[in-house]
C-alpha cells in the first residue's frame, strides 16, 4: 500500500526542477573521483590497491543506497528518500577534503555512494513513471544535466589538480541546494509494488542482463576512474591536460546518447548494446599507444554512450513482468566493486600501461554476455523494431 505524500502534488515543473539538480549534482560526483584519484593517492599514500578500495567504497555505499531505496520506496513519500540521499551526498562529499587518513576517506565516500544510490535510482523511476507516455522524453531532457556537470567538473579539476576542496565542496553546496528542493516537493509514488514473480523464461534473461550490466559498469566506470592515472604515466601531458582528457571520455558519452537515438528507435536494444560493446573494445585498445590515448579514450565513451539507457529498454522488452529490473540495478552499479579492485592490483603489480588492456577485456567478456543475450531474446523474433519501454 502507497504512503500519499502530504498536501497537494507539487507541479511536474518542480519535479523536473527538482531532478536536474540531482542529476547535476550525480554528474558532479561520478566524474570527479577520476581526475582528483592521483591527488588523493599522494595526499593518503595510497597505491594501486588502495585507490581500487575508495571506488570500491563509493560502489559499495550507491548499491546500498540503490537497495534501501528500492525496498522503502513504496512505504516511505518519495521525497524524504530523496532528502536523505541528497543530505548523505553533502556530508559524504563534504567530508572528502579534510579526511584525515585513507580509512576516513574511504568511509567519506561510502556515504557519499550511499546518497548516489538513493538519488539514482528514485530520480529515474520518478520521471520515468510520473509524466506517463512522455517519461521517456521528460527523462532524456531532465537527465542531460548528469552529462554537463560531468563534463565541466573534470574541467574545473584540471585548473587546480592538487586542490581538491572546491570540487567536493562543489558536490556537497549541491547536495544542500537539492534537500531545500526535496524537502518541500510532493511527489507521487514512483511506481506501483511489482505483481507476479519471474517466470521460468524470464529468470535466465534476468540473470544475463543482469551481468551484462555488471560488465559494461565496471568497463564504463574503470575508463572514467583510471584515465588519468594511465595518462600520467605513459604521456608527458601535465596534471591538468590529463583532468581535461577526462572531460573529453564524459563529452563523448553525452554526445553519444544523443547521436543515437535514431538507432535506438530503429534498432533491437540487444543489437545497440553488441555493436557499441564491439566498437567500445576496438577504440579502448588504441588508449594502450600513448599518442592515440586521449582520442582513444574520448571515442570509447562515445562509442559505449548507448549502451546504460538500451540495457534498460532490452529488460522492459525482454522481462514483460517488470521483475528483476531494481536487482539488475544494484548489481549494475556493483560494478565498480569488481573491476576497481581488478584494475588496482594490476596497477601494482604490471604498472598503469595495463590499464587500457584490462579494460579491453572487461569490454570482450561483457560483449560475450551481450551476444548470448541478443541470441535468447532474438530467437524466432525480429532482430529490428521500435524497443518497447522508456529508457533513463
Amino acid at each position: 500500500m502507497h504512503v500519499s505524500p502530504n498536501g497537494p502534488v507539487s507541479s511536474p515543473v518542480r519535479v523536473a526542477l527538482t531532478a536536474a539538480t540531482g542529476f547535476f549534482v550525480m554528474g558532479v560526483l561520478v566524474s570527479v573521483l577520476g581526475p582528483t584519484l592521483p591527488e588523493l593517492r599522494s595526499r593518503h599514500d595510497l597505491g594501486g590497491t588502495g585507490a581500487a578500495l575508495l571506488l570500491a567504497a563509493s560502489s559499495i555505499g550507491t548499491v546500498g543506497g540503490i537497495v534501501l531505496a528500492g525496498r522503502y520506496r513504496h512505504r516511505v513519500p518519495v521525497e524524504r528518500l530523496l532528502s536523505l540521499g541528497a543530505l548523505a551526498m553533502a556530508i559524504g562529499c563534504g567530508g572528502v577534503p579534510v579526511a584525515p587518513n585513507g580509512g576516513a576517506l574511504a568511509a567519506t565516500l561510502l556515504v557519499a555512494g550511499f546518497g548516489l544510490g538513493v538519488l539514482d535510482i528514485l530520480l529515474n523511476l520518478l520521471l520515468a513513471n510520473g509524466f506517463g507516455s512522455s517519461g521517456g522524453a521528460v527523462l532524456s531532457a531532465v537527465s542531460a544535466t548528469f552529462g554537463v556537470s560531468a563534463v565541466l567538473t573534470p574541467l574545473l579539476v584540471g585548473r587546480a589538480p592538487d586542490e581538491l576542496a572546491l570540487p567536493y565542496l562543489l558536490c556537497a553546496g549541491g547536495s544542500v541546494a537539492l534537500l531545500a528542493l526535496t524537502t518541500t516537493m510532493r511527489a507521487v509514488p514512483t511506481t506501483a509494488p511489482e505483481g507476479r514473480r519471474a517466470s521460468a523464461h524470464e529468470l535466465p534473461l534476468i540473470v544475463l542482463l543482469s551481468a551484462l550490466f555488471l560488465g559494461y559498469i565496471a568497463f564504463e566506470s574503470g575508463a572514467a576512474s583510471w584515465e588519468t592515472t594511465h595518462l600520467r604515466a605513459v604521456t608527458d601531458l601535465s596534471d591538468s591536460a590529463t583532468a581535461n582528457a577526462v572531460a573529453l571520455f564524459w563529452l563523448g558519452l553525452t554526445v553519444g546518447r544523443l547521436v543515437t537515438v535514431p538507432l535506438a528507435l530503429r534498432w533491437h536494444p540487444g543489437r545497440l548494446v553488441l555493436t557499441s560493446l564491439a566498437l567500445g573494445t576496438v577504440t579502448v585498445a588504441f588508449a594502450a599507444h600513448p599518442p592515440y590515448a586521449v582520442a582513444a579514450y574520448a571515442l570509447t565513451g562515445l562509442v559505449i554512450a548507448p549502451v546504460f539507457p538500451a540495457v534498460i529498454t532490452w529488460h522492459a522488452r525482454a522481462v514483460p513482468s517488470g521483475r528483476g529490473a531494481t536487482r539488475m540495478f544494484a548489481l549494475g552499479l556493483a560494478g565498480p566493486t569488481i573491476g576497481a579492485p581488478i584494475l588496482g592490483v594490476t596497477t601494482d603489480r604490471a604498472g598503469a600501461e595495463a590499464v587500457p588492456w584490462v579494460l579491453a577485456a572487461f569490454a570482450i567478456a561483457t560483449t560475450a554476455i551481450s551476444l548470448a543475450c541478443y541470441r535468447r531474446t532474438t530467437r524466432g523474433t525480429p532482430a529490428d523494431g521500435p524497443p518497447v519501454g522508456a529508457a533513463p
